[in-house]
């Protein structure tokens, strides 16, 4: 296939920058599929810059074990507990300055009243606790992934309505035991999972917020974090990567869909990320965001699927990726663990892709081994 499009300018982000819509803002949601040139050209569920990468005697990456492609699980956690009076307050704090109305301000107290008896009820018993199982799960199919953590409320400059709500010193249990979130991180990471930076909405555009977020986490994790996914895919082509190269960042895994699946940017290989202002390539790598949960499954927007159908947009993506030998990137959230759908719908994947015999890796393993080819 010969694409018309231009491959550099496509990576390097220009079709997206020329694309964004006229309103687009620092409150506003990230542009998302219909604003994609992909899309409009119905090429959105093709990685069509591998296809012609390798049309024009490009070479594929080599996987271990000679896998014919890869899989690069990922986790958003976005909330740590299902019931915590302290996860409420802090958002009660946190909605009441914009929320002039009494009768929203009334709504918010019973909500925090509710919640604290609910979180009193299910003090023992929270459905959320139980990260462990998402290890097990993986660790079934020879998987570790990646979790990108938010880096805790107080290390936050200014909050936005949609931003996690947890500090790292709130209580959990994760194997049976009490432990804080942070406790609990270091535990995963000692097992061998990725531990990466879920940072604020407002982080997108912001090297200071990036940067204290980012040293909150490392502080917690008693490491370096090297992987990052923005918050609510909250972006800007223009800036944000340039922002996470300064923080320190080296690898992304943002650029994807909130409301549809498939190849945003035409490729599943990873790619160095340009910047637009400065006219240069930065040393932070890009390893796409393919398939996320919320997008095939919520009941309210995006695809609203049900788990077959789903099922089905995933086997057709991975052939997808297969054919090109690239990496097929999922999202899912561990706070729909309790939902039978969605966490059956999980174990049916990876359970299909340890079948297919794909190499499983996080976000920094992916990067590191799909970045020994490059794009033109």
């Amino acid at each position: 296939m010969s694409l018309s499009l231009d491959c550099q300018k496509l990576l390097q982000g220009r079709y997206e920058k020329e694309r964004l819509p006229q309103d687009f803002s620092p409150e506003r949601i990230v542009p998302d599929f219909a604003f994609n040139i992909l899309n409009s050209l119905g090429l959105l569920y093709r990685p069509v810059v591998d296809e012609d990468y390798l049309a024009k005697g490009g070479s594929r990456p080599v996987w271990p074990e000679g896998k014919p492609f890869a899989v690069c699980l990922t986790h958003d956690v976005d909330h740590v507990s299902r019931y915590s009076f302290r996860q409420s307050a802090r958002m009660f704090a946190r909605d009441l300055p914009v929320s002039r109305a009494l009768p929203k301000k009334a709504r918010g107290l019973i909500g925090l009243g509710l919640n604290a008896a609910q979180a009193i009820r299910h003090a023992n018993q929270d459905p959320l606790h139980c990260y462990e199982r998402w290890l097990e799960a993986e660790a079934d199919v020879g998987a570790r992934s990646t979790f990108f953590f938010w880096p805790g409320w107080g290390s936050v400059g200014k909050h936005h309505s949609s931003d996690c709500t947890y500090e790292l010193s709130d209580k959990v249990v994760f194997d049976g035991q009490k432990c804080t979130v942070a406790e609990m991180i270091r535990e995963i990471d000692h097992r061998g999972w990725e531990i990466g930076l879920h940072p604020s909405w407002y982080s997108f555009d912001d090297v200071d917020e990036m940067k204290r977020q980012k040293a909150a986490l490392e502080k917690a994790l008693g490491r370096e974090v090297v992987s990052v996914r923005q918050h609510f895919l909250h972006y800007d082509i223009r800036v944000t990567p340039h922002i996470q190269a300064e923080a320190g960042l080296r690898y992304d895994s943002t650029l994807g869909f909130n409301d549809n699946v498939g190849f945003r940017f035409g490729t599943c290989y990873p790619w160095r990320l340009y910047d637009l202002q400065a006219e240069e390539e930065l040393p932070i790598l890009e390893v796409p965001l393919i398939i996320q949960d919320g997008a095939m499954l919520k009941p309210e927007k995006g695809m609203r699927l049900d788990g077959e159908t789903a099922f089905q947009y995933v086997v057709q993506l991975t052939e997808s990726v297969e054919r090109v030998s690239g990496i097929l990137t999922l999202l899912w959230h561990p706070n729909y663990q309790d939902n039978p759908i969605w966490w059956n719908l999980y174990i049916r994947i990876i359970s299909y892709l340890k079948e297919k015999n794909a190499w499983f890796g996080t976000v920094q393993e992916v990067a590191g081994k799909g970045c020994q080819k490059k794009h033109p």
